[in-house]
């Protein structure tokens, strides 16, 4: 759920922009799927979606391309891609939103109950968000904060 925190290091060098469209598409089937999970921290959540990398009888390879993946798994590469790319349509958060935790999330680790109520969003990389509650900086997915209307915030 929650990762360690890292360094940002900017723009992710594996995205692709359509020529065509002027749209950026993230993620194509010739990437590893090493580069899909550096192209946005939610990609290892999307494989576990179609119980793919968990235990040893459905584990992935990273260096497997997510074509491959696909056809190794029956799992239909059009699905597999929408679902890759929902990632950058999801709700997101911006740097100085107010988030909170979930209550599921917060009563299952002890030691946040100490941590206050309410967070900023002080970075994002590659899907990653990172989350300052007071002294204690956590991070995670858009999905593993809820964000607090203004006046929420200030209240």
């Amino acid at each position: 759920m929650f990762q360690p925190i890292t360094e940002a290091v900017g723009p992710h060098p594996h995205a692709v922009i359509e020529e065509d469209s002027g749209l950026s598409a993230h993620f194509n089937k010739d990437m590893t799927v090493e580069q899909a999970f550096e192209t946005h921290a939610g990609a290892r959540r999307v494989f576990a979606k179609f119980h793919l990398g968990g235990c040893s009888h459905c584990s992935i390879s990273e260096t497997e391309t997510v074509e491959q993946v696909s056809q190794s798994y029956g799992i239909p590469l059009p699905m597999l891609m929408d679902e890759l790319e929902k990632l950058y349509t999801q709700g997101q958060l911006s740097v100085g939103d107010k988030v909170r935790l979930p209550d599921e999330i917060r009563t299952k680790i002890p030691q946040l109950a100490t941590v206050p109520e309410i967070g900023e969003v002080k970075s994002e990389d590659a899907g990653a968000y990172t989350v300052e509650f007071g002294e204690v900086r956590l991070q995670g997915l858009a999905e593993d904060f809820l964000r607090v209307e203004a006046a929420t915030a200030g209240a």
